[in-house]
């Protein structure tokens, strides 16, 4: 079962109301809408996948990141192209709910999901990442992110 507005897979899960429509949605997304019935999948519920790891798991950095705009950029292609949120949301096989959170930026894509939008649609939203040249602005200090004084240099006055 898929969570219909974050698309998480979810043994057990919540009916909600909302706006008039009753979804089903995860714990987390229970929040958005008033609880109807809690409800609970008839297959047994699993700790770890038994064949493959998740891509949590294995903490693989990827080698592709999201463009900054990816929202506006999904928003137009397919407004362009004359289709829907459920349209697209078929097309790719993800819920309508997970388009339109991607599209008003509230949500970022995964790089799987990202990859069917840029498939679908014909445009750009992953960029390669160079991890060797961002390794290099690290500074020795262990700090990972490059503060202000990292970027200027103080001059000292001569008295």
């Amino acid at each position: 079962m898929q969570c219909e507005i974050c698309g998480k897979y979810i043994d057990r899960g919540e009916k909600i109301r909302v706006e008039g429509s009753v979804i089903v949605v995860c714990k987390n997304c229970s929040s958005y809408g008033e609880v109807v019935a809690v409800i609970r999948t008839n297959r047994p519920e699993r700790k770890k996948p038994r064949f493959r790891e998740r891509e949590e798991d294995l903490e693989i950095e990827p080698d592709e990141e999201l463009v900054d705009d990816y929202a506006r950029i999904i928003k137009d292609a397919r407004e362009n192209r004359g289709l829907k949120q459920e349209e697209l949301g078929k097309m790719i096989n993800e819920p309508t709910s997970l388009i339109h959170r991607i599209e008003i930026g509230k949500i970022e894509p995964t790089i799987e999901v990202a990859r069917k939008i840029q498939k679908k649609l014909g445009v750009r939203i992953l960029r390669h990442v160079d991890r060797e040249s961002s390794e290099l602005m690290d500074n020795t200090e262990g700090k990972k992110e490059l503060t202000l004084g990292d970027m200027i240099v103080i001059k000292k006055k001569n008295r």
